[in-house]
């Protein structure tokens, strides 16, 4: 992880009046072991104080740890294009010469209120939030490109161009195939 960020060329703040306690990088390679750990924000600082006395030491987290709510409060800040910088280094330092690309999209509704409620008291219109992602060598299933929206119901071929453009920038594509809803597999050659 720290081999890329350093090649994505991220700061080490985002912004020069932060109170420069943790770095980015602490912060990102904190968040990436918990993911991989599955614990909770809660469980994995209780976690890193207790049981992983080398990874702190590795981080120069020896002093202090940070809370459970400051990471949450950086996933938060975390943009896209951060996201994106991080994922096109990580595809830039894979040995992969050309990209098998699929793209396939999800929406998630952007509250816990029930369905019912909100079409009956009329309060919201129906957004969904749409995240489009771009697989990177089908077989490997690493995501290449992310693309996320707020849109009212609509279909996702509006995401399929800008996604295409993103990855090509990374690596040459050798093939892109997307499903349309009717399950047709479309291909393009390039």
């Amino acid at each position: 992880m720290l081999s890329i960020l350093k090649n994505a060329r991220m700061p080490l703040f985002l912004h020069r009046k932060s109170n420069h306690i943790f770095t980015v990088w602490q912060h990102l390679v904190l968040l990436t072991i918990r993911q991989y750990e599955g614990k909770s924000y809660r469980m994995f600082t209780e976690w890193l104080l207790v049981e992983v006395y080398y990874l702190r030491m590795f981080l120069n987290l020896s002093r202090i740890i940070p809370h459970f709510t400051t990471l949450q409060k950086f996933t938060d800040r975390i943009t896209g294009t951060i996201l994106e910088s991080i994922i096109s280094s990580f595809i830039l330092l894979t040995t992969i010469k050309q990209i098998f690309f699929g793209i396939d999209s999800s929406g998630f509704k952007p509250s816990h209120a029930p369905q019912y409620y909100t079409e009956r008291s009329r309060l919201r219109k129906k957004w969904i939030i749409k995240l489009s992602v771009g697989d990177d060598d089908m077989l490997k299933q690493i995501i290449c490109t992310i693309k996320i929206r707020r849109a009212p119901k609509r279909h996702d071929n509006i995401d399929f161009q800008p996604i295409i453009t993103r990855t090509s920038e990374i690596r040459p594509l050798s093939i892109a195939v997307y499903v349309t809803r009717a399950m047709t597999v479309k291909r393009i050659m390039y």
